[in-house]
């Protein structure tokens, strides 16, 4: 797995940018899981988060701002999420949500790097939960059941394979069924779980 240097991005004079594809080469389900459930309990002592805030900028479109910042001179860093919403950025065939990760040095204030906020949101959620499956869900567990096709259903399925790498069964449902069907076709065909033995079946009745 590729690594950014903690000290190479502090002393940089200029931010990084982080891609999308970057963000897919450094972060893996597996790895991410074992950094939440090693370091969250430590960092929630320190780690100040405030509510989000939102902003109407019309009446269909907001700013959404979601800060956090260390109090420790040991981790000097401050985050924060910026999305944007503006659903009728459908008619022109844009994405209605839209974000950026910036991430600042707390000791001098300096940019240290930005990224995609989507992907980042994707892979955090998706780890979290499958964090607490690995601590709630019965250790021989075998069926996954995914609700939804859309941009997190992949990323819920890796993590809670990478949480549970039991699970032999993944039922996809989603309203479209085809949708469902989809997703299952392209994950079967997908090297993303190699020598797993993982079936993908998309449905629209999990009765």
């Amino acid at each position: 797995m590729a690594s950014t240097n903690k000290d190479q991005i502090t002393l940089s004079s200029s931010p990084i940018f982080i891609s999308t594809e970057n963000l897919r080469t450094i972060l893996t389900h597996q790895t991410l899981i074992n950094h939440i459930q090693s370091n969250l309990p430590k960092a929630s002592t320190f780690l100040q988060t405030p509510i989000r805030q939102h902003y109407n900028l019309s009446p269909s479109s907001s700013l959404l701002l979601m800060p956090s910042w260390s109090s420790t001179p040991s981790f000097p860093y401050i985050g924060v999420k910026l999305v944007t919403h503006f659903p009728e950025n459908s008619s022109q065939n844009l994405p209605g949500v839209q974000g950026s990760y910036v991430l600042f040095n707390s000791t001098t204030g300096q940019t240290l790097a930005s990224m995609d906020s989507t992907e980042l949101t994707l892979y955090r959620t998706s780890c979290v939960s499958g964090l607490a499956s690995k601590h709630l869900a019965r250790d021989d567990s075998e069926i996954l059941v995914m609700v939804g096709a859309g941009a997190l259903a992949p990323h819920l399925i890796k993590a809670h394979f990478s949480a549970r790498p039991s699970l032999k069964r993944v039922f996809i449902w989603n309203r479209t069924v085809e949708k469902a069907k989809t997703l299952a076709k392209k994950l079967s065909e997908s090297d993303e779980f190699p020598l797993s033995g993982l079936s993908f079946e998309g449905c629209g009745n999990l009765g």
